[in-house]
Parts: C-alpha cells; structure tokens; sequence
C-alpha cells in the first residue's frame, strides 16, 4: 500500500475517533445523571451518595466500555446502583427508573438535533457553513445526535444488564428473579461475544441492522422531524 495514503487513512481514522468523543461523553453523563435525579426524585439517594448526580464524565465513563465504543462503535458507561427498599412502590418506581435510561437518550437526541438545527440555520443566514471550524461543530452535534439514539436503542436490547432486561426482570417474582442471577454474572462476557457476532460478516450485519440499526433509523426522523419542518419553512 502507498505509504502516502495509508498515512491519509490513519489520519481520517483519528479524525472520526476525535469527532465521536464529545458525543459519547455527554451521552454517558447526561444518561447517568438523569437515572441518578430521577432515583433522587423516587427517594431513592444511592445513585447521588456514589456520585452519579453530576455532569461531569468521569463519574459515568467506564473504561472498557469506552474502548469498546471507540473501537467498534457500541459500548456502556458504569453502572448504576438503586435501592428499590427506598421505593414508594417497588414495582412501579422502579419501571419508572429504569426508563429513565431511555428517555434520557430520547430527551438528550431532541436537544441535540434542535442545536443542530439552530446553528445549521444561522451558518445559512450569516455564510458560516463555509467556515471550517463551524462545519466541525455541526458535524459534532449531529454526531452526537447518532450517538445519542443508537446507544439508548442498542442499550435497550434484552441482554443482560442493559434497559430491556432490567425491565422485564423488574416485574418478575422474587423467586424467579433469583434465578437470573446466573446469567448476570456473566454479563461482560455476554456483552462482548455478542459484540464479536455483530463482527461477522453477513450475520453480523443483519442483526445489527434489524436490532439496531432500523429502529434507530426511525427514532432519529421522528426526533429530528419538527425541527427539519420548521428549517424547510425558515429557509
């Protein structure tokens, strides 16, 4: 391979990791910090008494889960701990706390496209979208944007730890829920042997499209739709 353009290829490669960056921090903040408000608001103060109310990334950010995301473009911030004994109503609280990790994705992506929006209207209106420096910012915020939605969907797929599963074995019995205890123990490395599936030629990228992709797809055009509405009007 030409020296010259391998060189190009690293340096684009550097460029798109650096670009990602501030999306995948003030996801994992952002999502972290609204699962911590919303426990505090149900009376539940674990998550702020382990430092988890805060904005600031190295509160949320988990080291493996960012390399995962930085090398493969899928990952997870630390965990979380709730009391559910500080509940006024176990099951419904803690329904309500675990889609708080959702919402905040949905929430986070609206706000985000609604920036791009605004400052993609103002570079039209004052030529700065041929400003270098400006166009980076905009890449950044729909970037993030991408981001936003395609982590609250991927985490909300039923494996173990992440939204759905919590969900579903939030409502089970004592007894049942017991059982899955087996299965948690083992969620790292559930987590990265799917990662290696999505890996795979063919397979890989069917799952993801079907499980992932698609629903993100659909997700970000009804987020971004009443601000791409009121852009087509304005300019």
């Amino acid at each position: 391979m030409d020296l010259l353009a391998l060189s190009n290829n690293m340096s684009n490669m550097l460029i798109e990791k650096l670009i990602i960056i501030p999306g995948l921090l003030l996801f994992f903040s952002f999502r972290g910090f609204f699962q911590a408000w919303v426990a505090r608001k149900l009376g539940d103060e674990t998550p702020a008494n382990m430092g988890f109310l805060t904005m600031n990334p190295m509160a949320h950010i988990d080291p493996i889960g960012f390399i995962c995301m930085l090398l493969v473009g899928i990952g997870f911030g630390k965990p979380i701990q709730f009391s559910s004994r500080n509940y006024k109503n176990v099951k419904r609280d803690g329904a309500i706390q675990i889609l708080s990790a959702p919402a905040a994705g949905l929430i986070l992506g609206f706000i985000l496209y609604f920036l791009y929006a605004l400052m993609y209207f103002i570079g039209a209106k004052t030529n700065m979208l041929d400003n270098q420096t400006y166009y980076i910012f905009l890449l950044i915020l729909m970037v993030a944007f991408d981001i936003s939605i395609t982590l609250t969907v991927f985490l909300f797929l039923p494996l173990p730890g992440f939204d759905c599963y919590r969900l579903v074995a939030n409502f089970l019995p004592y007894k049942h829920y017991r059982k899955l205890y087996n299965v948690e123990k083992y969620s790292l490395f559930i987590f990265l042997g799917f990662i290696l599936i999505l890996q795979l030629p063919g397979i890989g990228d069917t799952i993801y499209h079907y499980l992932i992709g698609a629903p993100s797809y659909y997700i970000s055009n009804i987020l971004s739709a009443p601000w791409r509405w009121m852009m087509n009007l304005m300019l």
